[in-house]
């Protein structure tokens, strides 16, 4: 008896679930566009130093697929004045012929340590163009996680 009386209360539960679901309690919402995806993406995590020297700039770069995301967060090591580091955060669409793409400015900043994460917009090149405005050599240390390929010049 004591069987019978345990799954009543649990059919119970499950039906009254169900029920408040489908009751007047919700407004069912459309499912947004790049929201939910069935194919499965490579998950990674890395830790890359990259070295800066004095009056020096370049790029690091990530190949992202839109609705794919990447959490990071980078400090810059041996930089004594943080207004001396330009941190552009950006992306751009691949070109595959003489027609412009598209590039897209997600956030640029004069900081000696910088995070966050990017949900990708759209299928790119993703990533961080570096200037290093001081007299010393400085490394970054960028610490990334999510769902990337790391350019293929950048693959160590």
């Amino acid at each position: 008896m004591k069987f019978l009386q345990n799954n009543f209360y649990i059919i119970s539960a499950i039906f009254l679930s169900i029920s408040a679901c489908s009751s007047s309690n919700w407004i069912e919402v459309d499912l947004a566009d790049n929201t939910f995806f069935e194919k499965e993406a490579s998950y990674r995590s890395d830790t890359i130093d990259i070295p800066l020297a004095a009056n020096d700039a370049l790029e690091y770069m990530l190949v992202m697929n839109h609705g794919n995301a990447v959490s990071y967060n980078l400090a810059a090591n041996n930089l004594q004045d943080a207004e001396k580091l330009l941190v552009e955060f950006h992306g751009h669409t691949i070109r595959t012929t003489d027609a412009p793409g598209d590039l897209m400015f997600y956030n640029q900043a004069r900081v000696d340590s910088f995070q966050g994460y990017l949900v990708a917009p759209f299928n790119g090149i993703h990533g961080w163009y570096f200037a290093n405005e001081s007299d010393r050599d400085i490394t970054i240390t960028l610490n990334l996680s999510g769902f990337y390929e790391l350019e293929p010049d950048e693959e160590k």
